[in-house]
Parts: structure tokens; C-alpha cells; sequence
């Protein structure tokens, strides 16, 4: 039953009333009577005198991530959508509260540089910590539980929304119960045909080469680093497990820290800051500083992603699903490279070894084909789901539009005038062309050009 909760984020203040409810599932549909999980869901209520009924569905990426922990950061979003119709969260299992399949970690050590037997011993230890059978923590039963929710809480047709990961588990969830999806909006968007992994070192090097772009376009920028991928390319001649010794403060905590750092470990700043422009307008500072052989700020910021990624990510279920959806598909053993990400699939590899591969669909990168109206959203510069997967994801839909936002990185749909989009598109299931013109005057922060910010 639901009952009155809030929702809150660490980083943000606003409070959010909810109704939430923990519901008991099976593990694994077909045994139904034999082990159950707990699965938390929060829906929030519709404010208008006359809801629609039809509910928007909403998952989170990672894998790994709490939808319900999302709410704070979809907040643009959401609050144009409630004068309408009910938000409902589930989080997807193992994370959040919904049997979290968590790993304790040390950051400092295993993000910033671990070797394959540091991150094979890890990988055991969070195994071994583990209650349940992680098998059963793949797209497949979150779709299940999905249908489960929605007919528990009596919605006949609902939307679905998904941002990176989630835009393959509104797929899905369209995939297998088609009559019950009224629309479906994915941003940052994963086809069906591309595994996570063997294209991440490409399109992390395109989304910079975009940067480099903008920063030569930009006075300021290219005023202070005319040079910048001289610099790049100067930072990537640098071997990748070659450590470094650092003695810095944490940036959360101000701790002081004794790290041995490889460029690899660095390298964890250089892949999350370029997901928003926010912190992609870090980059060619910090990039410029290395080259030099000033890495005291690239370490200080990956330590600070690294450290948010861990409290918001859930790792055993990312591992879950990876490693049974993705790493299986991989083709003959990859060399690596020294770009960034060049050793991802490598190290998920490595991962996978310690890890089980779960029961997922066996037909999981299988496109499908459908008439219900899609809204597709990609930002220009993303850096893990280029435009091209959205143009690939398109094909899929009859009555599909996409809409590619400048100037941006991953999720851009609280960005600008995006949200108010996504509103006239739910209601009424088409883009509106000139309306979505608007994207053209989203905001981006200005590069900085030393410690003390942008340019005058």
C-alpha cells in the first residue's frame, strides 16, 4: 500500500512529496512461490483537479542508478509533467532500495589506477557479500517487474521515459508489452544493437575532438590554450599504468591523501566531466595543466566524480546486467589502446570473471518495430551515446522524431526549453518543429581558463 514519503537528493535541497510502497516480487518470475526480493517504488501524484491516466514510467541509466534518487535531478522535467499525470519510480533492482546489490569500495585506491588482480579480488569480495542470487538482476526481470507495478498499481497504459541505460529498459518494456505503452521518450539513447563497451574509446574521443572544436571557435579559450590538442595528444603519449605519488586533500572530505595515481586512474576525470557542460568547460584547463605535468587538478577532480559515482551507483548491479547483456557479445580478445576508455573492454572483461552471467533475454540486442509515438533526445557533444545511436534508434518507430540539442553532453532533458518539450509531446504524442527550435539557445557555461573560472 502507499504511504506518504519524501524525496531528497544529497546534492540539491528541494523536497518533493511522494506516496511510496515496498512490494514483495519473485526472484525469478517463473518460480513464483520460491525466493523474493523487495522492490521500492515511489509515484508521484498528478496536482490537477483531472489527472490523465496514463502515468509517465521513469528509469535511470548506470546501470546502476536509483530512479527514485533521480527524482531531484529530473525535477525540470517532472514538475512540468504533474499537472497532468502521475510520475512513477521504480527502482530497478539492486539498486536504490530494492535489494541494493552494492559493493564496498575504496575509492581512492581501486577507481584512481587497481590492476586486473586488485579488481578481480574486489569483484570476489562484493560477490561473496551478496545475499541473493545475482543472476536474476537483469533487464529481463525489471521489465517483469515493471509489468508488475504497473498492474498493482492499476494503470492500463502508461508512458515510458529512460535516460542512457534506462533507454534500453523503456525499450524493452515497449518490446514486450507493446499494447500497454501510450509513448516513450529515451534521451541519451541506447539502440538495441549496440553493446556497452567496444565503442566507448570512439565516441569519448570524438565527443573531445567536438570540445577542441568549440574551445578554437572560443577567443578566450583558444586565447589560453591555443595548443590544446598538442596537449592532448601529448597527455595521451603517457603510459597508462605508469604511477604517480600525490599527497592532495579529498575534495569532499579534506582528507589529506597519500595516492599513487597511473594516468588510467586519471583518466576517470576526464571520461565524466565530459558528460555535461557544466564540467566539459573544466576540461581544457585541466587538460593543458597535465600536459604540463601539473596532474594535481585532473587527480583532485577524479577523485571527486569517482566518489560520486560510488555513492550513486550501484555496482553489482551494473555488473549484473553487463555481464550478462553486453560483456558475452564481445567479439575476439581485444589488444587495447592508450586513449581513454581504450582498455574498457579489458577491464570489463576482468570484471565479468569474478561475476555470473545472469538470465537475460537471449534476443536482447534485437530491434524492434513500432507504431507508438517516440521522442528521441541527444546532445550534440555526449560523449558515451552520440547522435548516432539516436539517428540508429529512430528506425525502430513509425511515428519517431529526433531531436539533437548543441552544445550539450549526456541527458539533456532538463536542459533549456527541453522539459517544456517533453510536456507538448505527451500530450500531444508529436513533436512540434517549431517549437523544438528553441534547443538552439540552450545555455552552456563558459570554458574556464585558470583556477579562478571563465575569461572576462
Amino acid at each position: 500500500m502507499l504511504q506518504d514519503c519524501t524525496l531528497t537528493h544529497p546534492r540539491l535541497s528541494r523536497v518533493v512529496n511522494a506516496r511510496c510502497a515496498d512490494y514483495s516480487v519473485p526472484l525469478d518470475y517463473s518460480r513464483p512461490d520460491a525466493s523474493r526480493i523487495q522492490l521500492h517504488v515511489a509515484v508521484i501524484p498528478a496536482t490537477g483537479s483531472k489527472p490523465q491516466p496514463d502515468p509517465l514510467f521513469f528509469f535511470a541509466g548506470g546501470p546502476g542508478q536509483s530512479a527514485v534518487d533521480s527524482a531531484l535531478l529530473m525535477w525540470p522535467v517532472f514538475s512540468k509533467l504533474i499537472a497532468h499525470r502521475d510520475i512513477v519510480l521504480i527502482d530497478q533492482r539492486g539498486t536504490g532500495q530494492s535489494t541494493p546489490l552494492t559493493c564496498p569500495r575504496d575509492e581512492a585506491r581501486l577507481e584512481l589506477g587497481a590492476d586486473d588482480e586488485q579488481v578481480r579480488k574486489e569483484m570476489a569480495r562484493c560477490l561473496e557479500k551478496q545475499t541473493v542470487d545475482v543472476r536474476w538482476f537483469t533487464s529481463r526481470q525489471a521489465v517483469e517487474d515493471v509489468d508488475f507495478v504497473r498492474r498493482r498499481l492499476g494503470y492500463e497504459q502508461i508512458n515510458v521515459m529512460g535516460v542512457s541505460y534506462g533507454t534500453r529498459m523503456a525499450q524493452l518494456v515497449l518490446r514486450e508489452y507493446p499494447d500497454r505503452v501510450r509513448s516513450i521518450v529515451i534521451d541519451g539513447v541506447l539502440p538495441p544493437q549496440v553493446i556497452l563497451g567496444p565503442e566507448f574509446a570512439d565516441n569519448l574521443a570524438a565527443s573531445l575532438q567536438k570540445l577542441f572544436m568549440y574551445c578554437a571557435g572560443d577567443s578566450a579559450c583558444s586565447g589560453a590554450f591555443a595548443g590544446l590538442e598538442e596537449d592532448w595528444a601529448r597527455y595521451l603519449r603517457q603510459p597508462l599504468n605508469d604511477k604517480r605519488a600525490f599527497h592532495l586533500a579529498h575534495p569532499r572530505t579534506g582528507k589529506m591523501l597519500d595516492l599513487e595515481v597511473s594516468r588510467q586512474g586519471a583518466d576517470v576525470a576526464v571520461r565524466l566531466l565530459s558528460y555535461a557542460s557544466e564540467t566539459r568547460a573544466l576540461l581544457p584547463l585541466l587538460i593543458h595543466q597535465a600536459a604540463q605535468g601539473e596532474w594535481d587538478g585532473l587527480v583532485s577532480q577524479a577523485l571527486r566524480v569517482a566518489d560520486g559515482l560510488e555513492k550513486e551507483m550501484a555496482l553489482g548491479m551494473h555488473n549484473s546486467v553487463v555481464c550478462s547483456e553486453d560483456v558475452p557479445y564481445y567479439g575476439a580478445a581485444d589488444s587495447g589502446d592508450n586513449r581513454v576508455l581504450g582498455r574498457m573492454m579489458h577491464q570489463l572483461r576482468v570484471i565479468c570473471s569474478q561475476w555470473p552471467r545472469g538470465e537475460s533475454y537471449a534476443d536482447i540486442h534485437r530491434p524492434m518495430k513500432s507504431d507508438v509515438p517516440a521522442l528521441l533526445l541527444s546532445g550534440e557533444l555526449d560523449p558515451v551515446t552520440p547522435i548516432g545511436y539516436g539517428e540508429m534508434a529512430l528506425k525502430q518507430f513509425s511515428h519517431g522524431s529526433h531531436l539533437v540539442v548543441p552544445g550539450q553532453g549526456h541527458n539533456v532533458s532538463p536542459r533549456g526549453c527541453v522539459p517544456e518539450l517533453i510536456e507538448d509531446f505527451l500530450d500531444k504524442l508529436t513533436l512540434d518543429q517549431e517549437k523544438a527550435a528553441c534547443v538552439q539557445d540552450t545555455p552552456r557555461l563558459p570554458f574556464f581558463i585558470d583556477n579562478m573560472g571563465p575569461g572576462a
